[in-house]
């Protein structure tokens, strides 16, 4: 594998060191400062540029750990053109009999009491995009949580179909029901008559119109269920 770098590769005590002038990294404290950031490239096809391995099978101490002291711009830059992965994989190799209940893929700690700060924040700079903001599959042919480009919803719906509503919801038959509400629903009124869309999956529409409530049918008869 061809691989060129940039580091100071030279022994040293942190803190008890004195580098010669002219080299790339000096001591300060538990680190090395580097004049020149470390850089790193490679051109195999099957070997990874940086392999990291902690062999440690016990305590607090992790493979890699990257801090920043400036708040001006983030701690990590990751940019990929992948076609067919994600550009950041994260696997997470768990144990058969549950003893992880407690662990997780990706941990999230926002750390400041009162900071308003975003847990999990998407956006497209460039325009909006046409594939799945979220996609959450666990259980074979569902997508169990998606939210579309288009910002519409699905909860247990067919595996790659296209949400039928701003917010779509397929009862399961392990499920009781498919929506439960602790507490009044409110239906804003609708500017126009729903169509009853789509007509394939049959049933009819409940709205709100004028402050009245009203069931549209299937063969689009409309009944007033109750006045404004």
């Amino acid at each position: 594998m061809t691989v060129g770098r940039r580091v100071f590769l030279g022994a040293f005590t942190a803190g008890a060191v004195t580098v010669a002038a002219g080299t790339e990294a000096a001591a300060d404290g538990e680190y090395t400062a580097y004049a020149s950031p470390a850089q790193f490239y490679g051109t195999s096809t099957t070997a990874h540029t940086v392999t990291i391995n902690h062999k440690a099978t016990s305590g607090e101490a992790v493979a890699l750990n990257v801090t920043s002291d400036n708040p001006d711009t983030s701690a990590v830059y990751i940019t990929g053109v992948e076609t067919g992965r994600g550009t950041v994989k994260i696997a997470h190799v768990g144990y058969a009999d549950g003893s992880d209940a407690n662990a997780s893929a990706l941990s999230i700690d926002l750390q400041t009491s009162g900071t308003a700060a975003q847990g999990i924040y998407v956006t497209a700079t460039n325009g909006a995009t046409k594939g799945s903001l979220i996609a959450l599959r666990n259980n074979p042919g569902l997508d169990d949580l998606v939210v579309k480009g288009s910002g519409r919803t699905g909860i247990g719906i067919g595996r790659g179909d296209t949400p039928q509503a701003q917010l779509h919801v397929v009862q399961r038959s392990t499920a009781p029901a498919a929506l439960l509400l602790e507490g009044p629903a409110r239906l804003a009124n609708v500017t126009a008559e729903p169509t009853n869309a789509p007509a394939a999956l049959g049933g009819g529409s409940l709205y709100a119109q004028g402050g009245a409530l009203y069931w549209k049918g299937g063969n689009g008869t409309v009944t007033r269920i109750g006045p404004a």
